[in-house]
């Protein structure tokens, strides 16, 4: 069972699993595309610049070296997913975003 942390919204989930079956760097636009051809209710392009900023930020996904405005998701998300860590005990690892 995936533990959430209470800045969690809900996009998280549909974002990181995407990135995760697709194991591809994509652009915010094309992830809220494609979730929009995937669920019946996605969550708005709003939810999901906001759960990729909070991503960002807790090391769940990372931008690739050569990529502005791409992201990939990370080991950490891949721990998330699979319900091996709490999220809620995640300190900000790029403060940057």
């Amino acid at each position: 069972m995936r533990k959430r942390a209470d800045w969690m919204n809900i996009a998280v989930d549909p974002v990181l699993e995407l990135l995760n079956e697709t194991d591809l760097a994509l652009p915010p636009g094309v992830i809220h595309y494609n979730l929009e051809k995937k669920m019946n209710n996605a969550p708005s392009r709003a939810s999901i610049s906001r759960a990729i900023d909070d991503l960002e930020t807790y090391g769940l996904i990372e931008k690739p070296d050569d990529a502005k405005t791409y992201y990939h998701i990370t080991e950490t998300g891949r721990n998330y997913l699979q319900g091996n860590i709490d999220t809620q005990n995640l300190e900000p690892t790029n403060t940057s975003n």
